[in-house]
């Protein structure tokens, strides 16, 4: 429903209707963004699930899985004539409503570093931590990861560049795609090249960041590529578009997928695994909003998609920095409490630890021996009181039939 309500309400901002069209996406988004808390309750979870049975089959099952739509649907399409009533032509906010077409397009720049951020956190929380390694003193060699990091980004070049020019059947061979995707690469090895020699320290460490970098790199080098094709004026305005709803709906299921981890920080309450997908469905009408609002308000519409896909660069190579520096942290933090569990030494509460018993010699003349430590206290805490007794107040020694001169 995502994918097919996105390109209705791009068809509709494409016949210059981009105020219906904003205020469609924006109701829908509000409207998961409403039934996820919501959806906690029994009542409002019992209509937005679907319960497979093991005996229907799927063609019986279609009228209970659109059934699960349908609050969605109707919830979507109240909020998106209620958004119109207030900002519309006629509407209180009027003034505010002629804006939101473009601030909708403006917020892609937001809704682009947390692309870069969602796949950052989904990827690393999938990668398994292994739970036996041995530590380095000079570190585990980068090469061999670096060598397969460069074959996969020739591949994903090859692939993305030669499998274009297959299928469109126009342009020559270049040069350029690969050379701008090493020269990214290079950079993001430059940016993150402390924190991979601290994370060689350890095979467990050195194994996430190797395996997170194949994840990571190859996403730069698409959006690194789809960059070159905004540029080339080969490219049509066509693929351009499949191209970025198709990131849109990969960036949904990220989004799920990072919400639902538990890998990374403390659970939330607010983002949980009952309503991950709602928020996640939420983020994909905003992000598609955004793209619909600026190739249809926006002359320039290759410009702006650049800036995002910069911007999704930079964000994810920044976080080859932030994120493996806290993961490498955190791992060497969890290794080093149970390297202390494993060392410390439990005593059965029945068994009491002998201690050592010393031997006092006694000088030359004695008979007996001396006895050293067992000496006795006359009271104790636990003698008896006797709570008759009157006690001594200040002045019961003073004899007071003495004669006291007094001086003037």
């Amino acid at each position: 429903m995502l994918a097919v309500v996105s390109m209705v309400f791009f068809i509709v901002a494409r016949i210059d209707a981009e105020a219906w069209s904003s205020n469609g996406f924006i109701g829908f988004s509000l409207a998961y963004v409403t039934l996820a808390p919501l959806s906690k309750s029994e009542p409002i979870a019992t209509v937005l699930r679907y319960s497979k049975t093991p005996d229907s089959s799927f063609s019986q099952s279609i009228a209970a899985r659109l059934k699960i739509l349908l609050l969605p649907l109707v919830l979507g399409l109240a909020l998106m004539f209620t958004i119109h009533l207030i900002f519309g032509e006629n509407g209180i906010l009027q003034q505010i409503g002629g804006f939101l077409p473009a601030l909708l397009g403006g917020l892609f720049i937001l809704w682009a570093i947390a692309q870069g951020r969602f796949f950052g956190l989904a990827t690393m929380n999938a990668i398994k931590v292994p739970h036996e390694g041995e530590s380095s003193m000079d570190g585990y060699s980068p090469i061999p990861s670096l060598i397969m990091t460069s074959t996969l980004v020739v591949v994903m070049t090859f692939a993305v560049a030669e499998g274009l020019r297959f299928f469109l059947n126009s342009g020559q061979f270049s040069l350029w795609p690969y050379l701008i995707s090493f020269a990214v690469y290079g950079l993001c090895i430059y940016v993150s090249w402390e924190q991979r020699r601290n994370a060689s320290m350890h095979s467990a460490t050195h194994t996430v960041a190797r395996k997170w970098f194949w994840a990571t790199q190859l996403f730069i080098t698409w959006h690194v590529l789809s960059i070159f094709r905004s540029v080339d004026s080969a490219s049509n305005d066509t693929l351009i578009f499949v191209e970025e709803l198709f990131l849109m709906i990969i960036t949904v299921f990220l989004a799920i997928w990072a919400l639902t981890s538990k890998g990374e920080g403390t659970q939330s309450t607010l983002f949980t695994r009952e309503n991950a997908l709602f928020w996640g469905v939420a983020f994909g009408y905003a992000y598609a909003g955004s793209v619909a609002m600026i190739t249809s308000v926006m002359d320039d519409v290759r410009t702006v998609l650049i800036g995002g896909h910069i911007l999704v660069v930079a964000t994810v190579m920044w976080s080859q920095r932030t994120m493996l520096e806290a993961k490498t942290i955190r791992i060497n933090n969890d290794r080093g409490i149970v390297e202390s569990l494993e060392e410390l030494e439990i005593h059965d509460k029945g068994e009491e630890p002998q201690s050592e018993s010393k031997t006092v010699s006694n000088p030359p003349g004695d008979s007996e021996p001396k006895e050293s430590s067992n000496i006795e206290t006359e009271e104790s805490i636990g003698d008896p009181v006797d709570w008759n007794q009157t006690p001594e107040t200040l002045g019961d020694s003073l004899d007071w039939e003495d004669e006291i001169e007094l001086l003037d």
